[in-house]
């Protein structure tokens, strides 16, 4: 016979057995809202990522648009932005442009994001939108060096051991030649505006160059005073040591100074003619308010063997503000300046048709010059700028974007 057993369960185990029921009810209505807040957030993630290239299309379309003709502005914009954004993402966006009354392009965009998790919730996409406003603007960068030949590649050759502190100052590249400049070292200078397309960067140099840039052209042709020299006040001097005073007057054929002493030079404008002033070995040159002359080709001025040089240009008169220049349209010649021990210079250096090399220069600080060459090679040189009395201007637009919302 089969008997039958009872089982009665007390209060507390009843109660237990129901609680582990209520706690998993708890839990599976607990975590539908944390499974949205983990898709909420992934899908305004992904929302987000959207507006930032959005923001950057717009910014760079506004950009772009405002420093182009009236006439082309908003064709540009469109183009950049399909461009920068259509091109390369999946969630299709429109743009528009619009120009306003001051001169300034706006511009905005939106698309909608599509949803994953917040369609449970019966969201289907998330719309994003970016805005942006840009305003042309002119600046002026002040140009210290400029070498306008157009014809030579590498018109500017910076080697290793150059240094060149000029941070207010420009250097402007006439020539469209490759390469157009070398850099072995890297200078100090504001920008290097470079018209070619190539320039090389060896051994890590990393000047702050600019190529296919809008280089001036040369400013001061034709418009210098004009020297008419007429026989020769000095021919073919030497000077071995001691204090020698110079006048002013044309100097023909070859002044040298041999040995080591000190020169001073009285004001007035020095013509070289048919030859050089070599200033050699240990010489203190000094002189304010003078101005060189080269009458041609095979005139120069040379500072070699650890020469002091101090030498400052007139600050009114027919030469004011020139310190050493020569006629236009001479044949190209090299002009060598070797072991210059400390040099100060004032005023503008026009030699146009001179390619310059600097060797060994262990200090030079020309405060206020401009210098206008035919190409350029530094080597080994210390040497500081700042922006001279006459200076040389180059004018370029800019334009500035700013965030309206988002």
């Amino acid at each position: 016979m089969t008997k039958l057993h009872w089982v009665t369960m007390s209060p507390i185990g009843r109660f237990c057995r129901t609680d582990r029921a209520n706690i998993a009810v708890i839990f599976a209505i607990a975590v539908i809202p944390i499974i949205g807040a983990i898709g909420t957030a992934v899908d305004l993630a992904k929302t987000n990522d959207v507006i930032v290239q959005l923001q950057k299309a717009v910014d760079a379309a506004v950009l772009a648009g405002v420093t182009q003709p009236a006439n082309s502005q908003l064709s540009t914009a469109n183009a950049i932005f399909n461009g920068d954004y259509g091109n390369k993402y999946s969630t299709a966006a429109s743009a528009s442009f619009v120009q306003n009354a001051d001169g300034s392009l706006g511009g905005q965009a939106s698309t909608n994001v599509p949803a994953s998790f917040l369609r449970v919730f019966g969201i289907s996409s998330i719309p994003a939108r970016a805005f942006a406003t840009a305003k042309r603007q002119t600046q002026s960068e002040v140009v210290c060096i400029l070498l306008v030949n157009q014809s030579y590649s590498q018109s500017l050759v910076v080697n290793l051991g150059a240094v060149l502190n000029a941070p207010n100052c420009e250097i402007d590249v006439l020539t469209t030649q490759n390469p157009a400049a070398v850099f072995n070292a890297t200078l100090n200078v504001q920008n290097i505006c470079v018209a070619g397309s190539t320039v090389l960067k060896n051994g890590g140099a990393n000047p702050p160059v600019q190529t296919g840039c809008a280089a001036i052209s040369d400013p001061f042709a034709g418009k210098l005073p004009q020297v008419a020299s007429s026989g020769c006040d000095f021919d073919n001097q030497t000077y071995s040591a001691g204090n020698i005073t110079l006048n002013p007057g044309v100097y023909c054929g070859w002044t040298n100074f041999n040995g080591s002493g000190r020169v001073t030079l009285n004001p007035g404008l020095y013509v070289i003619s048919g030859g050089s002033m070599n200033f050699n070995s240990n010489w203190t040159v000094s002189g304010s308010a003078v101005t060189f002359y080269l009458v041609d080709q095979n005139a120069s001025i040379t500072f070699n063997g650890g020469v002091d040089a101090n030498l400052s240009a007139p600050t009114s008169g027919t030469y004011a503000n020139i310190l050493i220049f020569e006629p236009s349209g001479l044949i190209d010649s090299s002009l060598v300046i070797n072991g210059a021990s400390g040099d100060s210079f004032s005023g503008l250096f026009y030699l146009p048709s001179r390619n310059i090399t600097i060797n060994s220069v262990s200090n030079l600080t020309a405060n206020n010059v401009t210098m206008v060459f035919s190409t350029l090679t530094l080597n080994a040189i210390n040497w500081s700028l700042t922006p001279g009395a006459i200076s040389m201007s180059r004018v370029s637009d800019v334009a500035t974007a700013g965030y309206l919302s988002q």
